[in-house]
């Protein structure tokens, strides 16, 4: 009877206490660890990577509550209201742009009555590493020959994580774009040509080379030492202020002179004749030119009468120019043209030829030279006679006057 007595209670205490369990968690909600998810399994620094999350409604009736994201102990934007009908899930996610590491990712989920809810299942923690990608260009650091992105291959960058720096040219740990003097001369950058070179911090003529270096500062095409030599500014390219370039300015430090057409020491302002062709400036139609030369193969001509000749004016010449044209006027009635050319003259006795040569500049000069236009052949039968004649005297000499000698002294040798 007792032991039927203590049965019956021992099951009354166990129906008590199942009931007040499911009384418990009659508005249970859960999450387990096949329902979070990650939108990528490439974890990189800076990429957007969206977390999902399903809780599932265990009880009958229906619940509301929220799920908060937490990234470190940091929370992943706001929490994240679910709605559940009974025996149901909802769906619910965030959007996280992590940085590079170690990421403790923790999924709670907060029903708004907390009374009949079981806590155990309501959180999920998953671990999550980064992989650290600078310039967020979807290849990782550790295979990034260029992890800032900033053109320079991280092994010649002081700064491979910084976009904004890559150089510390004075080591002293600020880098050359933030450090106001990158090159600690002691002139600031601002003020300092060569920001980047210790030795320089000048540069004239903006050529690269600072004026410590450079044998021509004003880049005027004068070195410095000439400069010096000729009283003129080698920090100053016109030093005499006559918008002349001195390596152009024969005269660099008289301002009233500035060229020398024919390069005899006086200016054009003051020469006379500026081109020194023998022609006075104000009588010279190209005071600033000089004529060109007219020249032949020969100065006279001896020519046979009948036969082509030809004359050459290869020799002519400008000096400060070219020739564009060659006219040969014949006994002043013949014209031709050509640096070459070839006539026939007819008639014996003198004849004149006048050249013309024209250059580039427009200015004209004229040589005449006689021609002597002869007989040669009449010439050559005439002194081929009188060779005829000469060598027959010789012969008669030679043979005949012996022997009619002979003759005669035989012919008195038989008289006697």
């Amino acid at each position: 009877m007792k032991k039927g007595i203590l049965a019956l209670f021992t099951t009354f205490i166990s129906t008590l206490l199942f009931a007040q369990t499911v009384f418990a968690f009659t508005g249970d909600m859960s999450i387990n660890e096949p329902n979070v998810r990650f939108s990528t399994s490439s974890f990189l620094e800076g990429n957007l990577i969206r977390i999902y999350a399903s809780v599932t409604n265990n009880s009958e009736a229906d619940l509301l509550g929220v799920v908060r994201f937490q990234d470190n102990g940091n929370q992943i934007n706001g929490d994240q209201p679910i709605s559940l009908f009974s025996a149901k899930t909802d769906d619910v996610f965030v959007d996280w742009v992590p940085g590079w590491g170690s990421h403790n990712i923790k999924i709670s989920v907060l029903p708004w009555n907390e009374e009949n809810d079981d806590p155990a299942n309501n959180t999920i923690t998953k671990v999550i590493y980064i992989h650290q990608d600078t310039d967020h260009d979807g290849t990782p650091n550790d295979q990034d020959d260029d992890d800032d992105n900033d053109g320079v291959n991280d092994d010649d960058d002081t700064y491979p994580l910084d976009n904004s720096e890559s150089a510390d040219t004075d080591g002293d740990g600020v880098g050359d774009n933030a450090d106001d003097d990158a090159d600690n001369d002691g002139v600031p950058d601002e003020h300092d040509d060569l920001p980047l070179d210790p030795n320089e911090s000048t540069d004239t003529d903006g050529d690269g080379t600072g004026d410590v270096s450079d044998s021509d500062d004003d880049n005027d095409g004068v070195s410095d030492n000439d400069e010096t030599n000729n009283g003129s500014d080698p920090l100053n390219p016109d030093s005499d202020g006559d918008n002349i370039n001195d390596g152009s300015d024969p005269f660099p430090t008289n301002n009233e002179e500035w060229e020398d057409t024919d390069a005899d020491g006086i200016g054009n302002n003051t020469d006379i004749d500026d081109d020194n062709d023998g022609f006075l400036d104000i009588d010279d139609d190209y005071p600033l030119n000089k004529g060109p030369i007219v020249r032949t193969d020969q100065n006279s001509y001896t020519v046979t009468i009948n036969k082509r000749t030809s004359f050459d004016a290869s020799h002519s010449f400008d000096e400060d120019g070219e020739i564009i044209s060659y006219k040969w006027l014949i006994d002043g009635k013949y014209l031709k043209e050509g640096q070459i050319v070839n006539h026939k003259f007819r008639t014996l006795g003198t004849h004149k030829l006048a050249l013309t040569i024209k250059d580039n500049h427009g200015e004209e000069r004229t040589n005449e030279f006689l021609v002597n236009v002869v007989n040669i052949r009449l010439y050559t039968q005439v002194a081929v006679l009188i060779i005829t004649f000469i060598l027959g005297i010789i012969i008669a000499q030679k043979y005949l006057v012996p022997e009619k000698a002979k003759a005669v002294k035989n012919f008195f040798k038989k008289s006697k």
